[in-house]
């Protein structure tokens, strides 16, 4: 397998499928909001956008099962699975906030080989694969090089979910 070239494809379907996102996010409509739980929100764009992931990622590796945000399709692979979170931000996409991506891996055998994450609205894709390099927009890009935690920045996430 020439995780490279495949990763390639990876990055090229996440792109067509952020600009589906990018042009829904224009004309949203509040009410076509659905609730899977307390703050856990999705939409026809995620579903609609999950799709469409599952339908080219299947083309380029037919026998590969998923496993998907939003459970539109579920299968296991004897050997590769893909794992999609079709729009990763939903809450930031449904209130406006300009934030949010696709996010794809590969597994292969219980390990990742593939990852593409793709910052829509900034237009940023940072992908790696399995003996390369980690990418942004094509560049290489690495930790920092800092050593002291006072010349870092820091940043944390709290779940939505589980106050």
């Amino acid at each position: 397998m020439n995780y490279e070239i495949l990763c390639s494809k990876v990055v090229a379907i996440a792109r067509l499928t952020g600009n589906f996102i990018r042009k829904e996010s224009m004309n949203f409509d509040a009410d076509a909001i659905e609730f899977k739980g307390l703050n856990d929100l999705v939409s026809y764009v995620d579903k609609t956008a999950e799709k469409q992931l599952v339908r080219n990622l299947s083309k380029i590796l037919p026998l590969a099962g998923f496993t998907t945000e939003e459970k539109t399709i579920t299968s296991t692979g004897k050997v590769y699975n893909w794992i999609i979170d079709p729009l990763d931000g939903t809450t930031n996409f449904i209130h406006g906030v300009p934030t949010y991506s696709i996010s794809i891996a590969l597994y292969e055998e219980n390990q990742p080989v593939i990852g593409v994450v793709y910052e829509i609205n900034r237009g940023e894709m940072f992908y790696t694969f399995n003996g390369g390099a980690a990418f942004l927009n094509n560049k290489p890009i690495s930790v920092s090089k800092r050593t002291e935690l006072a010349d870092c920045l820091l940043a944390s996430g709290f779940p939505y979910y589980d106050f």
